[in-house]
């Protein structure tokens, strides 16, 4: 069984959301003695005044404490909304409802066939449906407790160039516009799992964390995404994968690819079924 963070044997998401800041103490409350009275001739209160001003001090002290923690707990949040902002502006299900109404050219590529961009090839092997198989730090055999949606690529440089690539497990990229993106997959019912990583695998089937492929070279990768435990893959009959162009630089371009690798997976191309 897995080992990780927090429960075992719950796998580790890509994003973790930073830990919100802890709540303030709250401030004492100080013990007022008698409300002192005034001098029988008409003098000034002076007690009375006293009393007030320190009432008017502990209320701004308060305010400013109330407007730190604000502040600390707002900013908290801030990164807590960039794990929402994921892959803006090419959320997947937003790609298939453009291909599917004409709205915007999106071309989906049947996972029988493969996928070029300036040479450099993908192609959907398989999807498995089944335990995360992979190795620990010990080089001892590990896997998962329940089935996750496991996609295994082929990938080859077609090219005379070299190309630097970056696995899409575990990795988030960053786009042009500035953008955070991941590898994606939605099924039919435009339902998107998100990808996952393991913090306890050292290694795991068919997964390259990063290469420089030659001209003409061959190489795999894998990706895991999570689903519902109710998740039921027989009742699906495509699923729609993206994968951002950015993992791949070829070699001298100074900037990652750009676009998307899209795929559309039949059910047939699901093992473990």
């Amino acid at each position: 069984m897995f080992t990780v963070p927090q429960a075992a044997p719950q796998v580790a998401p890509v994003i973790v959301p930073k830990t919100p800041g802890s709540k303030a103490s709250s401030q004492p409350t100080s013990t007022e003695g008698e409300e002192g009275a005034e001098n029988e001739a008409g003098g000034v209160p002076w007690n009375a005044i006293i009393k007030t001003g320190y009432i008017v001090l502990f209320s701004v002290i308060s305010a400013v404490v109330l407007f730190v923690v604000y502040l600390y707990v707002t900013a908290d949040r801030g990164d807590v909304a960039d794990e929402v902002q994921l892959n803006q502006g090419n959320e997947i299900q937003t790609r298939i409802e453009q291909s599917e109404t004409g709205e915007k050219y999106i071309k989906w590529i049947p996972a029988k066939n493969s996928a070029t961009m300036e040479g450099f090839k993908v192609k959907v092997h398989h999807v498995l449906w089944g335990k995360v198989r992979g190795k620990d730090e010990r080089g001892d055999i590990i896997e998962s407790d329940r089935p996750f949606v496991n996609v295994f690529l082929e990938l080859a440089n077609r090219s005379g160039n070299k190309f630097h690539f970056k696995s899409w497990y575990g990795n988030v990229f960053t786009a042009e516009n500035g953008a955070s993106r991941t590898a994606q997959i939605s099924d039919d019912e435009k339902q998107q799992y998100e990808p996952i990583l393991f913090d306890d695998l050292a290694d795991l089937k068919w997964w390259t964390p990063s290469k420089t492929f030659e001209p003409l070279e061959e190489g795999t990768d894998s990706i895991v995404f999570d689903v519902p435990e109710d998740f039921d893959p027989k009742q699906v009959e495509f699923l729609f994968l993206d994968l951002p162009g950015e993992a791949v630089t070829r070699d001298g371009a100074g900037k990652p690819m750009g676009g998307s690798y899209r795929f559309k997976i039949p059910r047939s191309m699901i093992q473990g079924l």
